[in-house]
Formats: C-alpha cells, sequence, structure tokens
C-alpha cells in the first residue's frame, strides 16, 4: 500500500482563491468585447493592473511546487522505479480526464457559438502537448497543464538522481530557470541576433524564459515544503542560513531580473523588453500572497477546502462557461441580461463555474482519481 498525500485545508483554500482569481480577469476581459460594453469598467481595470490571471497562474504554481514532490517523495518504500510507476499512473488519472471533457466542451463551444476547430487540432489536444506538435491550444489556458508536465518530468529526475529529498536538489532546480533567463538570451544573440526580433520573440518569450521562471516558482514551493515540514516537526535539522536566505528573497529577487536584463541585455526588442517588466510582478505578488495565506493567514473551513477540491474543473471549464454567456449575450438571446453591471456577468461566470465543476468533480474527477491510486497499489 502507498500513503495518500496529506491535504492541508490552508492549501485547498489557495487553490479555490487562485481559481476565482483567474475567472475575474478572463471573464471581464471577454464582457468588454461585448458589441456594447457593459458598465462597471473599474471591475476589469483593477483585475487588469494587478493581473489577477497570473497572480492566480502563480499561486497554483506554488501550491505544485508544495504538493507534488511530497507527494512523490512520500509513495512509501519502494524502489524508485515502482514509486515513479505509482506517481505517473495517479497524475495521469488525476490530470486527464477532466481535460479530455474540457477539450471536448470547448471544441462543442467553437462548433456553436465561435469558430470551429479542426478535428486534427481537437485530437492533438488530447495529447496536452499540442504544441509539440504544432497545433493550436483549443483553450489558451492549457499552456499551464505543459508547465506542469514538465515540472513532473524534472521531479521524477530528481527523485531518480536523490536530489528531490534535500533541500540543495531543489535549490538547483529553483535557480536554473533564473539562469536561463539571465544567460540564454546572450547565447541566442550570439548565435542570430534576428531570432531575438519582435516578430520572432514569442516562442522565444513563451518557450524559454517565462516557462523556465514559472518551473523556478514550482521548484520555490517546493523548498517552502522542506522548510514547512521542517518547522512543524521535532527532532529535524532546521534549514541551513544560506536555503532560507534564498527562499526568503527569492520573490523579492525575481522582481530584479528584467533590471538585469536592461543593465546586460539593452538590445532586446522593445516589445519584448517591456512584456519582461510587467510579467515580474504578479510573480512576486502571487508568491507574497501565498507566503501569507501559508502562515500568518491560514484560512481553513470546509467551504474554501470544497472550492480547493473542485479547483481544477473551475479552472479547466471557467472559459466554457463565460464564453457561452458571451454568445449568447452578444447574439442577444438573454434579453432579460442585456446592458447589465459587469459584476452581474463576473458573478454569473464564478458561480457557473462552481456549479459545472462541481457537477465534474464528482462525476468524473473523484472516480477517477480512486480509479488511479486503486491501479497504483497493484
Amino acid at each position: 500500500m502507498t500513503a495518500l498525500p496529506k491535504r492541508f485545508g490552508y492549501i485547498d483554500a489557495q487553490r479555490g482563491l487562485a481559481a476565482i482569481l483567474v475567472i475575474w480577469l478572463h471573464a471581464t476581459d471577454a464582457f468588454k468585447q461585448l458589441p456594447t460594453p457593459p458598465v462597471g469598467d473599474l471591475l476589469y481595470a483593477f483585475s487588469a493592473a494587478l493581473d489577477t490571471g497570473r497572480v492566480g497562474v502563480i499561486l497554483f504554481f506554488a501550491i505544485s511546487g508544495f504538493v507534488i514532490p511530497s507527494s512523490l517523495r512520500a509513495i512509501g518504500n519502494q524502489t524508485k522505479a515502482d514509486a515513479l510507476r505509482v506517481f505517473l499512473i495517479r497524475r495521469v488519472f488525476r490530470l486527464y480526464p477532466a481535460y479530455w471533457l474540457s477539450v471536448v466542451g470547448a471544441a462543442l463551444l467553437g462548433l456553436l457559438f465561435m469558430t470551429p476547430f479542426s478535428l486534427q487540432t481537437v485530437l492533438l489536444n488530447l495529447t496536452m502537448i499540442q504544441s509539440v506538435f504544432g497545433a493550436p491550444d483549443v483553450l489558451g489556458l492549457y499552456w499551464t497543464l505543459r508547465l506542469e508536465l514538465i515540472f513532473y518530468i524534472a521531479c521524477a529526475c530528481l527523485f531518480t538522481l536523490g536530489a528531490l529529498q534535500q533541500p540543495r536538489g531543489l535549490v538547483v532546480g529553483m535557480f536554473a530557470g533564473p539562469i536561463i533567463f539571465i544567460v540564454l538570451p546572450r547565447c541566442v544573440h550570439l548565435l542570430n541576433p534576428n531570432w531575438l526580433h519582435p516578430t520572432s520573440a514569442g516562442p522565444f518569450l513563451n518557450y524559454l524564459t517565462e516557462y523556465a521562471l514559472f518551473i523556478s516558482v514550482m521548484f520555490w514551493g517546493a523548498l517552502f515544503r522542506c522548510w514547512h515540514d521542517r518547522d512543524q516537526a521535532e527532532g529535524t535539522p532546521p534549514f541551513s542560513r544560506a536555503i532560507l536566505v534564498v527562499l526568503i528573497l527569492f520573490p523579492l529577487g525575481v522582481c530584479a531580473l528584467p533590471v538585469l536584463n536592461w543593465i546586460f541585455y539593452a538590445y532586446l526588442p522593445s516589445a519584448l523588453a517591456s512584456k519582461l517588466s510587467v510579467f515580474m510582478p504578479p510573480v512576486s505578488v502571487g508568491l507574497g500572497l501565498f507566503i501569507l495565506l501559508s502562515t500568518k493567514l491560514q484560512i481553513n473551513s470546509r467551504f474554501t477546502t470544497w472550492l480547493g477540491e473542485i479547483s481544477y474543473s473551475m479552472y479547466l471549464f471557467h472559459p466554457i462557461v463565460f464564453y457561452t454567456l458571451f454568445a449568447l449575450l452578444r447574439d442577444n438571446r438573454l434579453p432579460g441580461l442585456a446592458n447589465a453591471h459587469l459584476g452581474v456577468y463576473l458573478l454569473l461566470s464564478v458561480l457557473g463555474s462552481i456549479a459545472l465543476s462541481a457537477l465534474i468533480y464528482y462525476a468524473v474527477e473523484k472516480p477517477m482519481i480512486r480509479l488511479g491510486r486503486q491501479l497504483s497499489t497493484h
């Protein structure tokens, strides 16, 4: 038998909060595109200024770091190969069933209200690594799931090497992102300066800089979990001062990366540099919020824990909910809601996402999680 991962109510509460922050930005941004934009622009302006969507994503990534490596380490006294097998089976049954359903939902949404996707695009999206095959995401948020897969692979490699169990191994993973962020542009520029041209900067930025930094956030969350577990357990050696300083200063240090980039690589295209400069503050806000809600302001209640349990479906299915509402409003099929306040549309999007996610969690997610655990124990 393998141990079930320990649940922390205040971590589940953060999952629910992260999902709502993402819905807030995505939904308000969409409804502003109605033929007659709704009143309540301040609701969107505040969300956009804070970039609540990215703050929510950072919370999700920090939580993944907090949970995933520990779940792999806690699988039990098995060989590394068996532990990795159990981890793989459980992760597949945790992520893919609800994801596949969201792909089908997005395809139907495109067919009924938006631009239909080709069958090839839909089928490739079922892999979760469709970008490898050059296929677009049927929902834009799927890029975060690919990052999760990369993080799982990195954790599996460190676990095999015996480094996942040591804070120093997590520090190495954490610093890999900033190093790539700082060093790689220079290497790319030396090889071919045209690769940093604004017209080709998108793939470079997304896959080689942002992705690396997001992975660093996950490893930071894993390091935070190591500190958390040692702080709660008696008789365990404390963190070394150097590692503790790294843990504390990382959220602030991330904000310095655009400055360092500007100092050393002033030749970067303005479009790329400007995106980097607005990218960092939400990272620090998200990490600061994670620290606060994991230490001094822990939220523990049955509702917030439940919200966290269904947060994966909330994240996957909220675009289907608000895009459906958007299309009905755009086509004048909901005259009773025409010209309502933006807050009304946001509230309906949040409540609709919660209702749909609860249905999917109990009908799909929970049974598949249980099946994954059963199969992994044989």
